[in-house]
């Protein structure tokens, strides 16, 4: 159904707008044009920000992004805006967005990467034929929005395995523990993740849980670094957090208890 109004006698009583202090003009108001840039310059106020990161057409092929920042984790990214950004002719899907770096992409005709394997703030889908732009759908929406965990912090995926197991990149930020397993339980890291995957291990049940780095893979810690020997520890309340380096090998980031290395 279609939106309604409020009745013509509330919207002639309004005065003004409490939370973007948006002013009515008054019937019968003089000058008119002097309260009107008035409005005008509080509604621009209030809508300031939806214009962050927007891409909007310039003509022929082109489109401009206007500036705006994003926060990645605890880093402020700053992009400048831009100008004259030609997109391809002939596309049913072109998808723009900006990478981690606030690097613009436009080269994406499939759909957008998956956010887990490439963080990404997802900007717009354009269509083109010929030389000419044929749609843009702003895709902004949701950036500016989390879903925090009652503690405070994002609430991560937690997943219990029994039996041996592959992880896969996409899984990066969860957690892994061997609760409800009867004996020894082995969890296999994905090979040459992307930089900065992370997953947690957990000692939930008194059996060994491992952490296998794969067949060229190292995991950097303490107990020695031979190629493609896991790790395993088996004493409730042992864990366990490694991230993925830019060569595919494993940094732990945080232990506690005792992990051994596989003979």
């Amino acid at each position: 159904m279609t939106e309604t109004y409020p009745s013509d006698s509330e919207l002639l009583n309004l005065q003004s707008d409490s939370e973007t202090g948006v002013e009515y003009i008054p019937t019968g108001t003089a000058p008119y044009y002097l309260h009107f840039r008035r409005l005008l310059y509080r509604l621009l106020l209030a809508a300031r920000r939806a214009n962050d990161l927007r891409v909007y057409d310039e003509g022929g092929l082109d489109v401009g992004v206007k500036a705006g920042k994003f926060w990645l984790g605890a880093e402020l990214i700053s992009y400048a805006g831009s100008t004259g950004n030609a997109l391809a002719p002939n596309k049913a899907g072109i998808y723009i967005y900006l990478d981690a770096q606030g690097t613009l992409v436009m080269n994406e005709y499939g759909g957008f990467p998956s956010m887990a394997i490439m963080p990404h703030i997802r900007l717009a889908v354009a269509s083109t034929s010929g030389a000419d732009i044929l749609s843009i759908t702003d895709c902004r929406i949701g950036h500016n929005f989390l879903v925090p965990h009652a503690s405070g912090a994002v609430c991560r995926s937690m997943e219990a395995h029994i039996t041996d197991d592959t992880l896969m990149a996409g899984e990066s930020g969860s957690v892994h523990t061997n609760l409800g397993a009867t004996g020894a339980v082995v969890l296999a890291l994905p090979i040459m993740p992307p930089a900065g995957t992370e997953f947690t291990f957990a000692v939930q049940t008194p059996y060994a849980l491992g952490v296998d780095p794969g067949p060229n893979a190292i995991i950097r810690d303490d107990t020695g670094q031979p190629m493609a020997r896991h790790r395993w520890a088996s004493t409730v309340g042992a864990c366990l957090t490694l991230v993925a380096d830019s060569y595919g090998d494993w940094v732990p980031v945080a232990k506690y208890g005792t992990w051994g290395q596989e003979a």
